[in-house]
């Protein structure tokens, strides 16, 4: 006769606690980010892409071909960051900051004017700008293939040389954080912006050294020295409990690969493409796709601005990805249906532009010529002034 089963109870396996092996293995749990927050643009851009500015605490990139309304972004998001407390720290390494421009969009600084000469010697404000020979004097000693400091010094500034401005100048933010009387970390250190204008404009150390301008070498260099700064330092700034959020913009050049089916390529590598959680297009893809803004007036024209297509091609942050039009000029972003407005508004300034003192002005459209961009922005330079 068959034995009836045997009843066995659960198998008893070693108790696994997860919190207490998070403890043990020094392991975190999942840091949730802060509220999403903008550093908002003109409504001009809302109108156009739907997206109140730029998100603080991301990597934002802007890109399009020559003269597309890029460098009208890294102003709007100067000025707005100065509204907000947030210091714009402006690397302007195309050597192309046009002064009047910024003020026009509502940067705010006063010239420091020679007691002597009369003449500008120095821009005093809420902000930091630096350019390529900021970058050579700090730096220009360095020796990024042996890490060390030498007697020679470059006669460029390297894209290397960007990298580490940004990292000291977040050690130094870091270093200001200390904790208040509830033991509460703060710090007197205001959060930072980048803005940095633009990348694909240096060389790295390897091509400035070897006096040659390798592709290859400069996309490695600027995946390499800003992969820890976008991917990690700026990013990790979201996270609750960080005292600052801050954030990066950046502008970049595009041109077109004939041989991989029209495809979009970034000039100076593509890594801050991939490191960014939004991309913004201006312009078209195959030409510029920007219809130049004029003022006549008297006989005589003024070119003050643009319309120019725009998209928003990556939005990794909230998902919009809206495509539109929409008009830069000398004091912003605007929406193109609104020039009307914008030139009654500006009607002394336009004036002023065009050396008349009454009279209409009229408002016409039409494709960009030469000296269109030439006469753009009066004293940016003639290839890059509405870039």
């Amino acid at each position: 006769m068959a034995k009836k089963p045997t009843k066995k109870g659960p198998l008893k396996v070693n108790e696994f606690n997860l919190n207490s092996f998070k403890k043990d293995f020094g392991v975190n749990g999942v840091v949730k980010d802060k509220e999403l927050t903008w550093i908002p643009f003109n409504e001009g851009y809302h109108d156009a892409i739907g997206l109140p500015g730029i998100a603080k605490g991301y990597i934002t990139l802007f890109r399009g071909f020559s003269n597309t309304g890029k460098s009208t972004a890294a102003f709007e998001a100067m000025a707005a960051c100065q509204k907000m407390g947030i210091l714009p720290v402006f690397i302007d390494t195309e050597n192309n900051f046009i002064w009047s421009h910024a003020k026009d969009i509502g940067v705010e600084f006063e010239e420091v004017v020679d007691k002597e000469t009369g003449e500008i010697t120095d821009y005093d404000g809420r902000f930091l700008v630096i350019n390529n020979d900021s970058l050579l004097a700090k730096y220009g000693t360095y020796d990024y293939a042996e890490s060390k400091d030498k007697k020679e010094r470059r006669s460029e500034a390297v894209i290397e040389d960007v990298a580490r401005f940004i990292d000291e100048l977040l050690d130094e933010q870091a270093k200001s954080v200390y904790k208040d009387k509830d033991g509460n970390p703060t710090s007197d250190f205001p959060e930072i912006c980048f803005i940095w204008d633009s990348i694909g404009s240096l060389k790295c150390f390897k091509s400035v050294a070897s006096k040659s301008n390798n592709n290859m070498w400069n996309a490695g260099a600027m995946a390499t020295s800003f992969g820890g700064i976008m991917d990690y330092k700026i990013p990790a700034s979201r996270r609750e409990g960080k005292v600052h959020t801050n954030t990066m913009v950046a502008i970049q050049k595009i041109w077109v690969d004939s041989m991989g089916a029209g495809a979009v390529k970034h000039k100076g590598g593509e890594a801050a493409w991939h490191s960014a959680r939004m991309i913004v297009h201006m312009g078209g893809v195959q030409a510029h796709g920007t219809t130049t803004l004029k003022a006549t007036s008297g006989g005589n024209s003024y070119t003050f601005g643009m319309f120019t297509k725009i998209k928003c091609v990556k939005n990794h942050i909230n998902g919009i990805e809206l495509e539109g039009k929409i008009a830069s000029v000398s004091h912003g972003f605007l929406n193109p249906d609104k020039k009307n407005e914008y030139t009654k508004e500006y009607k002394d300034y336009l004036m002023e532009k065009l050396n008349v003192t009454s009279g209409e002005i009229v408002i016409e459209e039409s494709e960009p010529t030469d000296e269109d961009i030439k006469s753009m922005y009066v004293g940016s330079s003639a290839d890059d002034s509405n870039e």
